[in-house]
């Protein structure tokens, strides 16, 4: 009976060892911890990942620890590892959010604040476009697998019940914010070059008519050269997006 109880005790040791990095993850990744599911089904979804990945995860050798302080440190250290791991996706996915800023700056649109998609305040019609064709691309591209596959893999990176090294996962959240940055930029560059040189164009054509609004008849252009830029390349956005995730969920497993 006594080995028993031992026995249960171990498991759900462990199970909240899984869950510590796992539902932490999960709440924080793009696709399963949006802000629109109710809080009660993200929380049943954390717990059934964390069901499937505790199998998985190199955890069965570990002993239950000998006091409250140890046990606190390797929760702790769970928690550490899955808020990075879900918070440094959701700095990937924000590079939509931000590009989608820029291009809706660069259109004309910034004055145009409808209601924030996916938890995203303050975002434009171009923000909500790009962030919600991004949460569908999550899951029409499998990313939502890779996710779950870079949480089992994070076990080879990082040891269970363990202190991570911050100083290490520092690093690797500020390339993370790098690399999120330079996508914005890459993915919103089109509409820029598009706008610099609608607007050197209104300034030379200012010069030139000085009588002439150049702004209230140039907008209807720069909307419309906009949305044509737009069309044509939302779809190489969204692929240069999924390639982007799916290398930064890869990365656990080498």
């Amino acid at each position: 009976m006594e080995g028993l109880q031992l026995f249960a005790q171990q498991q759900v040791f462990l199970f909240m060892l899984v869950f510590a990095r796992t539902g932490t993850a999960v709440l924080l990744m793009p696709g399963f911890g949006e802000r629109i599911i109710p809080p009660q089904i993200r929380l049943v979804l954390a717990l059934a990942i964390s069901f499937v990945v505790l199998p998985l995860a190199p955890v069965t050798h570990l002993a239950l620890p000998a006091n409250l302080g140890l046990l606190f440190s390797a929760i702790g250290g769970e928690f550490l590892i899955g808020a990075f791991i879900g918070a440094a996706t959701r700095v990937i996915f924000s590079a939509l959010h931000m590009g989608g800023q820029l291009i809706g700056q660069s259109m004309g649109l910034s004055a145009l604040v409808p209601e924030a998609a996916a938890g995203f305040g303050g975002s434009t019609a171009t923000t909500n476009l790009l962030v919600m064709c991004g949460m569908t691309m999550i899951f029409v591209a499998d990313l939502h697998i890779l996710m779950i596959e870079a949480m089992v893999s994070s076990y080879r990176l990082f040891r269970p019940a363990e202190i991570p090294d911050m100083a290490g996962l520092s690093e690797d959240f500020i390339h993370v914010m790098s690399r999120a940055f330079l996508l914005a930029v890459k993915f919103a560059s089109p509409f820029l070059i598009v706008a610099f040189l609608f607007n050197l164009g209104l300034g030379l054509t200012n010069r030139l008519m000085q009588s002439l609004p150049v702004f209230f008849v140039g907008m209807p252009f720069l909307l419309a050269t906009g949305f044509l830029v737009l069309f044509a390349t939302t779809a190489a956005i969204m692929l240069s997006f999924a390639d982007s995730m799916s290398a930064w969920l890869n990365s656990f497993a080498t």
